[in-house]
């Protein structure tokens, strides 16, 4: 089960619960905004915070940790090429690469390095065989939005890393469900069938093309 929370912070944000349908062990995705409002919203759902997952290190997805980590005091979840950019006590950091799984109670999420807006960057996939309704789902951070994608003009970012990384998720079953982390689009959650219609940077048809459009103003 994915819970998406309307943060605001930095611009127009999302963060998200993650859990397993069954436990009240959730791992909170991307903290940031108003830390306050998340942390009532899990005490009054009596949540049980295991771990934080970053889908990159920009400060606006990561600025809600050390409140999670000083009241929790749970591992916080990066790709390995976010060490150093995300303060972290050594004992909590746990760094992650492409195939790696993390376990939510009964749930298992896989690490997909998906490189581009920042080369730290991963998505989390649930698939229909770990999702407790059969629907995969992935959550992009800014990697892909809906009807949209990250920039890529950015310290760390490369935009052929980005080309190939959509690519890859273009892939997946058409059925899951996009998670973005920011609320760009025309609604706030997709799929890839959706995307595949409506996405003019998945509508690309060769890396020059998509090159010419993610540069244009």
């Amino acid at each position: 089960m994915i819970t998406q929370l309307s943060v605001g912070g930095f611009d127009n944000n999302f963060s998200y619960f993650v859990n397993d349908g069954v436990s009240k062990e959730i791992a909170v995705v991307d903290p940031a905004g108003d830390m306050d409002d998340m942390l009532a919203e899990i005490y009054a759902n009596t949540f049980q915070p295991s771990a934080v997952l970053l889908t990159h290190s920009h400060f606006d997805h990561s600025e809600g940790v050390e409140a999670l980590i000083q009241k929790y005091k749970i591992p916080v979840y990066m790709h390995m090429n976010a060490r150093g950019r995300v303060e972290v006590p050594q004992e909590l950091e746990r760094f992650v690469n492409d195939g790696n799984t993390i376990s939510i109670g009964k749930l298992s999420v896989e690490v997909m390095y998906t490189p581009g807006h920042i080369d730290d960057a991963v998505c989390y996939y649930i698939s229909k065989e770990h999702a407790t309704d059969g629907t995969p789902k992935l959550i992009t951070g800014d990697t892909l939005f809906v009807e949209g994608c990250g920039r890529t003009d950015l310290p760390h970012s490369n935009i052929k890393d980005l080309y190939n990384s959509l690519e890859r998720l273009k892939k997946l079953p058409d059925d899951t469900l996009i998670y973005c982390g920011h609320d760009y689009g025309p609604k706030p959650v997709s799929d890839i069938a959706f995307e595949k219609k409506h996405n003019k940077y998945f509508l690309c048809k060769s890396f020059d093309e998509f090159k010419t459009k993610r540069t244009s103003r």
